[in-house]
């Protein structure tokens, strides 16, 4: 089920990465390596941290992440423990500050196991929260009910509910306090019962002001716009191969309301191409209207795309094709 494309940027002010000293653990040594690769933006030190700590992670997209934010400086480590660290960074030439966290598979490999860093909103209050039994009971029951409320397979959902409670009850998150490790764990669990890979549970170190939960404001608007102009909607590149072979790499399906043109420009420069090659390798997903809109460069006519089922509604949205391909982007009700 393709949903909307979030984009989180990463934010941050402070001292730099040789003032904070990093902890010599495995996890510790994962992270000096990852902030080495990925601040010097070299496609042969990112290729080798990689291949020794991160073999499932891509090149292409630590490369993509790195001109997205131009490298990091190290604030400071917030918590260390063999096999897991979690620390604060500075985007390199902006105030944008971020919290990541490293964990590895265990406290004698060198493979990471999960590596993410998540941005600071500006007005957002970081908070620090430890995990009693009390709180993990109350978060398996939400997830429980949200799953029931929500997950488009019922009985995959029941299944998932009572995987959780079970978990609960054995006594398998006692150990737990950590947020980030927490919400990992139920990631996982969920995950072996649906086999969902889109179903993952996320942990926020901060608290958005109550102003935010209606929605994203008009400046949250205006920050996204500017970062799809520097991310270019996502497309990496466009060109002509040889024997007039269109090549078309794009890392998003982002929103067409914002970045139509730029899609626009993108087809329109392959449009005499004998072949098109759409090279997704590196894509996330996104928004399905920007699905149609590229698709209907494709076809010759009207053309049923795919369907959105959302269960609590009990309402289907159909997605089709476009009418006819445009210069630019132009809104319409569906």
């Amino acid at each position: 089920m393709l949903g909307k494309l979030f984009l989180l940027l990463l934010v941050s002010a402070g001292a730099g990465f040789a003032q904070t000293a990093v902890p010599d653990t495995v996890a510790g040594q994962a992270l000096s390596a990852w902030l080495d690769a990925f601040n010097s933006g070299d496609r042969a030190k990112i290729e080798a941290y990689v291949q020794k700590f991160d073999p499932n992670n891509s090149v292409e997209r630590i490369m993509s992440f790195r001109s997205q934010t131009g490298g990091f400086d190290l604030i400071a480590i917030l918590n260390s423990e063999p096999a897991a660290i979690k620390f604060k960074v500075k985007e390199k030439g902006s105030a944008t500050v971020a919290i990541g966290n490293i964990r590895m598979k265990d406290t004698q490999s060198t493979t990471v196991e999960s590596l993410g860093v998540r941005a600071i909103p500006q007005d957002a209050k970081e908070e620090e929260i430890k995990l009693d039994g009390a709180e993990r009971e109350r978060i398996v029951e939400a997830a429980a009910a949200r799953l029931n409320e929500y997950y488009v397979y019922a009985e995959t959902a029941k299944k998932m509910a009572n995987a959780l409670n079970k978990h609960l009850k054995n006594g398998d998150y006692n150990e737990i306090t950590e947020g980030d490790v927490f919400a990992s764990r139920l990631t996982t669990d969920l995950q072996d019962v649906s086999h969902d890979k889109h179903l993952r549970v996320t942990y926020s170190p901060y608290k958005l002001p109550p102003s935010h939960k209606g929605g994203p404001t008009p400046e949250d608007e205006a920050r996204f716009r500017r970062d799809m102009d520097r991310l270019n909607c996502g497309f990496d590149k466009v060109e002509i191969l040889p024997n007039n072979i269109g090549y078309v790499k794009f890392d998003m399906f982002a929103a067409p309301d914002v970045c139509g043109s730029t899609a626009a420009a993108a087809m329109n420069l392959v449009a005499h191409a004998d072949a098109i090659i759409f090279d997704l390798r590196e894509n996330g997903g996104g928004d399905p209207l920007m699905v149609a809109f590229l698709a209907t460069y494709l076809f010759d006519d009207a053309t049923h795309l795919s369907d959105i089922y959302e269960r609590k509604e009990d309402k289907t949205t159909q997605y089709w094709t476009l009418p006819y391909v445009q210069l630019s982007y132009q809104p319409r009700s569906f």
